[in-house]
């Protein structure tokens, strides 16, 4: 997005011009400079329906608009000549000055914090197949990743984030490819701005309120209807037969998704390609639930007594229903990766909002699955947001997080993803991870928290 850079750049030299008239014998002699302050309004104003919502420009929007105000009120207030006269011979006029070192600021936030990743999406060796699904009438479209049939390690089917992050996908997917797997991402229609203000909601509550949860259990329940159509078509999308192996990605609720397929006996006979799913930031809100209390009237209260009683658990009734149980962790069957953030150190956290899927990760029974969570990483970072938004990302910087890491985290979580596939190509089996494996390398740098179930062999598997 360089030609947003441009247009700051050109808003700041639009203003800069007319400040410095007063300190400039030779602007002095240019009357029509004063156009410059309007012009440079609207270019600022323009700059959100052209490019979103950008909260970086704000600060430089502000600082135009005042400038324009002043300006007016000083074009009315100069219509004697003489005091204008005065006012622009004073080369230390405090207003110009005051106003060019806001513009500076502002316009240089602007610029530090504008994306800089490419808006264009991949195009090289990328094709698009159209899917319709006839039980549920919600067509998809299909975004593969090529790579060279002699070269193909396997099949990655991504499971996008509910909330756009259209370039950090695309971005994973082509360093995916380039690691050697084919990579599969989809869409659906784009859900209407009413149920993408009740997600928000789901992802910022939905392991405490039961409302939130209602529409993270939903959405759960409808990416794995999308995982299961995607499967189903697998053969028919990729040509490649049912003997190459096959990865599954899931952001959010396609994480929790995946989690659940991996644990249905009639999920993995149906796809018995699939090696290993990585889930990346998911909450599991399905194993999250409401448990009533079960209150007594005692019968020695007086009259007066029970009429209170019953007027609070009137009131309470009325208050938002938190949950308070989970449910037995899904037993998963094929090995996983949970990517997190590093809130999942927090205690907090650890028995709030990543519970149930701890629960996953140390299920007796379960497949060898392991965790992990870079320092200063935040569930932000696996979007769109540290290079889409970087003003975003900044605001939610991790502890020893540096911005310019931040922006390889899409980088870094391909890497992982990639490496973790890499580790089961062969039918990998962990008991024997000191004969056929060095080890996995998380490709996240250091300073990683790894977690790992009993699955594991530790004495012959290395994480680093």
């Amino acid at each position: 997005m360089r030609d947003l850079w441009i247009l700051e750049l050109v808003v700041f030299l639009l203003l800069i011009f007319p400040l410095i008239r007063p300190f400039s014998g030779t602007l002095r002699r240019f009357s029509g400079l004063g156009w410059f302050y309007p012009i440079g309004l609207g270019i600022a104003v323009c700059l959100f329906p052209a490019y979103g919502f950008r909260p970086e420009c704000i600060p430089l929007l502000i600082c135009v608009v005042v400038v324009n105000i002043t300006s007016l009120f000083e074009r009315i207030a100069y219509q004697d000549n003489a005091v204008a006269e005065r006012l622009y011979n004073r080369k230390k006029a405090s207003r110009p000055v005051a106003a060019i070192v806001m513009l500076i600021i502002t316009t240089g936030i602007a610029v530090y914090f504008s994306p800089a990743l490419d808006a264009a999406l991949t195009g090289d060796r990328v094709r698009t197949v159209a899917l319709f699904d006839e039980r549920r009438q919600a067509r998809f479209s299909v975004r593969i990743y090529d790579v060279e049939q002699a070269k193909t390690k396997g099949v990655m089917v991504v499971v996008p984030p509910l909330i756009d992050s259209f370039h950090a996908v695309d971005k994973i997917c082509a360093e995916i490819r380039n690691a050697g797997f084919a990579a599969i991402v989809f869409s659906r229609e784009k859900a209407p701005l009413k149920e993408k203000m009740s997600l928000l909601a789901a992802l910022k509550n939905g392991t405490v309120l039961e409302k939130a949860n209602q529409t993270g259990r939903y959405w759960e329940n409808e990416r794995l209807s999308d995982i299961e159509f995607i499967f189903s078509n697998m053969d028919d999308i990729m040509q490649t037969g049912n003997k190459t192996p096959v990865f599954a990605v899931g952001y959010g609720a396609g994480g929790s998704a995946l989690i659940s397929a991996v644990s249905s006996d009639a999920f993995i006979a149906a796809n018995p390609s699939l090696k290993a799913v990585v889930a990346v930031e998911s909450r599991l809100w399905s194993s999250f639930y409401h448990e009533e209390e079960s209150l007594e009237m005692p019968d020695d209260l007086t009259w007066f007594a029970k009429m209170r009683l019953k007027a609070a658990l009137w009131f309470k009734s009325r208050q938002p229903k938190k949950m308070n149980r989970l449910a037995d962790a899904p037993v998963m069957r094929k090995p996983a990766l949970f990517l997190t953030s590093d809130a999942v150190l927090s205690a907090k956290e650890r028995d709030g909002k990543y519970a149930a899927l701890l629960n996953a990760l140390y299920a007796n029974g379960a497949a060898p699955a392991l965790l992990l969570a870079g320092q200063g990483m935040k569930a932000l970072d696996y979007l769109d947001y540290p290079a889409v938004q970087p003003l975003y990302s900044t605001a939610f910087l991790g502890a020893g997080k540096r911005l310019d890491a931040r922006m390889a985290s899409v980088v870094s979580t391909a890497a992982a993803i990639a490496g973790f596939a890499s580790f089961f190509m062969d039918g990998f089996v962990p008991d024997e991870a000191a004969q056929k494996r060095e080890g996995f390398r998380t490709g996240m740098g250091e300073n990683t928290h790894v977690e790992k179930n009993r699955a594991w062999n530790s004495a012959g598997f290395m994480v680093y």
